[in-house]
């Protein structure tokens, strides 16, 4: 990656600079995003946005995949699932060993790890790498809450998916929130290199940066 180091900025800041608009993050649109036909609704959100797709394909995860591409074996992280779970029905008539059939945060946790296994092998993803001025919490915000109940409108979960964890346990299957983008830049930089390996990425600009992201006066 090059900087123009004489335009706007000195040598120190120039690759700051240039981290800060060209940061990078990992989205999936998953098999029910895909099976609904919103691929390309999905992808109009991020360009409207300012941002770029660089690098992206379409294929059916294997399960060691997605055993990778979650932290399964993080117990902090699957007890963190288990009250997503036990919170999707606080405010409803409902008791969690009827609903889920266990009220433990961990077993639970462990029943979500296996239906979100599931879930994902069930059809294709398409697995992209987005790029753009602090992509991570931009592409986050777009997304909306991981439960699409209580997603903003306007955000693409709260648009296009109305699904709740209550449902879904009592179901036995993931909750189907149509999309996964990553948390953090290491989450991110993991994602990346877990689902697109060595594979190259484009570099491009976009008609709109020197608006967006310049001083064009």
């Amino acid at each position: 990656m090059s900087y123009n180091i004489t335009k706007k900025y000195d040598r120190d800041l120039a690759p700051i600079i240039y981290s800060i608009k060209h940061q990078r993050t990992f989205c999936m649109i998953k098999p029910d995003g895909v099976m609904r036909g919103l691929i390309g609704e999905i992808i109009h959100r991020f360009e409207k946005a300012g941002l770029r797709i660089v690098a992206m394909k379409m294929l059916i995860p294997t399960e060691e995949m997605v055993r990778r591409h979650y932290p399964t074996s993080d117990e902090a992280w699957v007890n963190r699932l288990g009250d997503k779970a036990l919170s999707g029905i606080k405010d409803m008539p409902l008791d969690a060993k009827t609903t889920y059939g266990t009220d433990d945060r961990h077993e639970l946790g462990e029943i979500v790890v296996k239906a979100l296994t599931e879930y994902l092998q069930s059809g294709p993803v398409v697995a992209m790498v987005i790029e753009g001025l602090q992509s991570i919490n931009m592409v986050r915000k777009l997304v909306g809450s991981t439960l699409p109940y209580q997603a903003d409108a306007g955000t693409i979960r709260g648009d296009y998916s109305v699904d709740t964890p209550a449902l879904a346990n009592v179901e036995k299957r993931s909750i189907h929130n149509l999309v996964h983008a990553s948390e953090t830049p290491e989450e991110a930089k993991n994602e990346i290199k877990l689902w697109f390996g060595d594979d190259s990425t484009s570099e491009y600009s976009l008609a709109a940066d020197e608006i967006m992201y310049n001083k064009h006066y």
